[in-house]
C-alpha cells in the first residue's frame, strides 16, 4: 500500500533541494504518481453512488477512503478538486439526461446532494452548473405557467418555487431566467402599444414613408388617417392595452426593490406598565424605490419619441377619465412611466406640460364628436384648471388655441377633399368659428383666395339651382361678411359665377333653336333670365342677332302660365337686354 511517510517527505524535499528540481516539476511528477489512484477512487465511488438510492452510510464510507488516501498521498485539496469537479458535472448531466422532462426526481435530487458531500462540491459551484443543466428547463416552465393569459396564475407559483429548488439553481439565476422568459412575452407586447400610437399620431403618408408599407385607409381604426401630428389622440383601446401590460408587469412581480439609503423616523413605544408614559423614539429605516429589470426601451421595442408619447397619453387619460377606470389610471401613472423606462426627471417634465396636452385632447374630443363645448364641458375643464393651478386666464388661452387648431384642421379638411364641399358644410364651419369669435383668415389662416373659393362654394349652387335670386341680397352679404370678404370681392365671384353659367347656357339654347327644339331651348333661356336679373340684364353676351332674334322669339312664344302680366314682362326686357336686342318688333 502507497503511503508517503514523515520520513520519507523528508527526504524528498533535501533530494529536491540537493538536485534545485523546480517545486513545478515536483507537483507535476507527484501527481503523475499519485493522482492516478485517486481518480479511480473517486470515480468509483462517484458511479456507486450516481446508481440512486444513496444513503448516508454509504456516503460517509466513500469520503473515509477518500479522506484516509489523501492523508496517505499527502494530496491537498485543489489535488482533490481537481479530478472531483469534472466528476459531478458529468454525473449531473447524465441525470439529466434521463430525468422526465428535463426535470431530476426526489431521488434524482437526493442523488446530486449526495455527490456535492462525497466530492467536495461547493454551493456556488453547484448551483453554477445547475443553472448551466437546467436554465432552458426552467423557462419552458415558466412560460407554460404564463398560459394565454400572460400572468402567472396563483396555483402555479408554488410549483415552481419548489421547481427552482429542486433544479439546485441560485436565487439569482433563476431570477435572471425568470425576466428573461417575461422579456419575451413582454417585449411584443410594447411593440403592439407603439404600433397603435403610430397610427393615431401620423398620417398614412407618414406611416408608409416609416416602415415602407403601403397602408390602405381602412387600417386605420378611425376609418380615416390621423392628425399627422405628434399630438394625442383618444382612438382605438390603446389604454385598455396598456393597462394590460401593467397588469402583466405588476401581478408576475417583476418590479424589484432596491435599498438606496436610509431615513429617520419617529416611532412611539407604549408604556410598559398602566398609568405609565407612552416613549417616542428616532429611528433609522432604510429607504427603498422601485427598478425595473425590463423596460420598453431597454429591450429596444420602441423609441423614445414614442415613449414619451405614450406616456402622455396615459397622463392625459388619468385627467380625462371620468369613469370607474380614473383612480386605476392616477395610481398607475409611476408605474407606467418605469415600465416604459423614463426617468424620474422626465416623467416630471413630461407631468409639467400636461395642462395644454389635457385641454388640447378633451375640447378635440368634444368638438369632434358635437361640434362645441356645452356647459358639462365648461365644468369638467373648470375642474382641470383646479387640478393643475391653472389661471381662468391661463384656461381660456389654452381653450382658445386648442379651438383654433381643431378648426384649422377642419379647414385642411374641406380643401383636402376631392369633391367640392357642399354649401351645408360651410355654413356649418364658418358659423362655428363665428361663434367662437375666430377670424377665418387671421385666426384659422385661411388665404384669401380661399375665402373667395368658400364663397363661391356656398352660393354658387343656390344661384343655379334658383334658390338664390337677386332677392336674396341681404343673405349674399351675411355670408360675404361672415367668410370676411370685401363687397367689391363679393360682387366679383357673383359676376364670375353667373359669366361662366351664362356662357353656357346661351350656347346649349342656340344649339336647340337651330335644332328646332323649342322647349328645350326655352328652358335653358328662362334659366338664363335668373342670372340677368343678378346685373340688369348685362351678361356681356354678343350672339350673332340673326341668333338672338331666333331665341328671343322662342322664349316669347312659350307658355308664362302662372305668371302675371308684369312679371312677363319683365323677364322678355331682361332676355332682350341679355341678348343684345333691346328693341324688337
Amino acid at each position: 500500500k502507497k503511503k508517503v511517510s514523515d520520513e520519507t517527505m523528508a527526504k524528498l524535499q533535501e533530494v529536491q533541494k540537493i538536485l534545485g528540481v523546480p517545486e513545478s516539476e515536483i507537483n507535476f511528477e507527484y501527481k503523475q504518481y499519485f493522482c492516478p489512484d485517486l481518480q479511480k477512487a473517486l470515480t468509483a465511488a462517484t458511479e456507486e453512488v450516481a446508481k440512486g438510492n444513496a444513503t448516508s452510510a454509504l456516503v460517509d464510507t466513500y469520503k473515509a477512503e477518500i479522506q484516509q488516501m489523501k492523508a496517505d498521498y499527502r494530496l491537498d485539496n485543489d489535488m482533490v478538486v481537481f479530478y472531483s469537479a469534472p466528476l459531478y458535472n458529468e454525473a449531473l448531466y447524465k441525470i439529466a439526461g434521463k430525468a422526465p422532462g428535463g426535470i431530476p426526481t426526489k431521488d434524482d435530487v437526493n442523488t446530486l446532494k449526495c455527490l456535492q458531500d462525497l466530492l467536495d462540491i461547493d454551493e456556488v459551484n453547484a448551483q453554477r452548473v445547475a443553472s448551466e443543466v437546467f436554465a432552458d428547463t426552467y423557462k419552458k416552465a415558466i412560460k407554460e405557467a404564463l398560459g394565454s393569459t400572460g400572468i402567472i396564475a396563483e396555483e402555479y407559483r408554488k410549483p415552481l418555487d419548489d421547481l427552482k429548488d429542486r433544479l439546485g439553481m441560485s436565487e439569482e439565476e433563476c431570477r435572471e431566467i425568470y425576466v428573461r422568459a417575461m422579456s419575451e412575452k413582454f417585449k411584443p407586447m410594447v411593440e403592439f402599444i407603439s404600433n397603435e400610437m403610430e397610427r393615431l399620431v401620423l398620417t398614412q403618408d407618414q406611416l408608409s414613408q416609416k416602415r415602407g408599407i403601403d397602408y390602405g385607409e381602412d387600417y386605420f381604426k378611425s376609418g380615416k388617417s390621423a392628425s399627422g401630428k405628434l399630438g394625442l389622440g383618444t382612438e382605438g383601446n390603446i389604454m385598455r392595452d396598456i393597462m394590460n401590460l401593467i397588469d402583466f408587469y405588476t401581478e408576475n412581480d417583476l418590479i424589484e426593490k432596491r435599498e438606496v439609503g436610509t431615513k429617520k423616523i419617529e416611532k412611539k413605544i407604549p408604556a410598559e406598565e398602566e398609568g405609565g408614559e407612552e416613549q417616542t423614539i428616532t429611528e433609522e429605516v432604510p429607504v427603498y424605490e422601485n427598478t425595473y429589470p425590463i423596460t420598453a426601451l431597454s429591450s429596444g421595442a420602441i423609441t423614445e419619441q414614442l415613449a414619451e408619447l405614450c406616456y402622455r397619453q396615459f397622463l392625459v387619460s388619468s385627467f380625462t377619465e371620468q369613469g370607474p377606470n380614473a383612480a386605476r389610471y392616477e395610481a398607475s401613472k409611476g408605474t407606467w412611466g418605469g415600465i416604459l423606462g423614463l426617468s424620474s426627471a422626465k416623467m416630471e417634465e413630461i407631468g409639467s406640460n400636461i395642462g395644454g396636452m389635457v385641454y388640447d385632447n378633451y375640447i378635440t374630443q368634444m368638438m369632434g364628436s358635437k361640434g362645441a363645448l356645452d356647459q358639462q364641458d365648461m365644468m369638467f375643464l373648470a375642474n382641470v384648471q383646479a387640478k393643475l393651478g391653472i389661471t381662468a386666464e391661463e384656461g381660456e388661452d389654452l381653450m382658445l388655441k386648442t379651438q383654433t387648431k381643431v378648426l384649422s384642421e377642419e379647414a385642411s379638411v374641406l380643401f383636402g377633399s376631392e369633391k367640392e364641399p357642399s354649401p351645408e358644410t360651410i355654413k356649418a364651419f364658418r358659423e362655428k368659428c363665428n361663434s367662437l369669435g375666430l377670424d377665418l383668415q387671421n385666426d384659422i389662416g385661411i388665404s384669401k383666395a380661399r375665402l373667395v373659393d368658400l364663397f363661391q362654394y356656398e352660393i354658387g349652387p343656390g344661384i343655379n339651382s334658383g334658390d338664390i335670386t337677386n332677392d336674396d341680397g341681404d343673405l349674399i352679404d351675411e355670408i360675404r361678411d361672415s367668410l370676411g370678404l370685401a363687397e367689391e370681392e363679393g360682387e366679383e365671384v357673383i359676376e364670375s359665377i353667373i359669366s361662366t353659367r351664362s356662357r353656357g347656357l346661351l350656347a346649349e339654347a342656340k344649339s336647340f333653336v337651330l335644332r328646332g327644339m323649342a322647349a328645350d331651348a326655352v328652358a335653358r333661356l328662362k334659366e338664363l333670365v335668373q342670372y340677368a336679373a343678378f346685373v340688369d340684364g348685362d351678361l356681356g353676351l354678343a350672339p350673332e342677332k340673326s341668333d338672338a332674334q331666333k331665341m328671343y322669339f322662342s322664349f316669347a312664344a312659350s307658355d308664362f302660365e302662372g305668371l302675371d302680366e308684369e312679371t312677363v314682362e319683365k323677364q322678355k326686357v331682361l332676355l332682350k337686354t341679355a341678348l343684345g336686342i333691346p328693341d324688337v318688333e
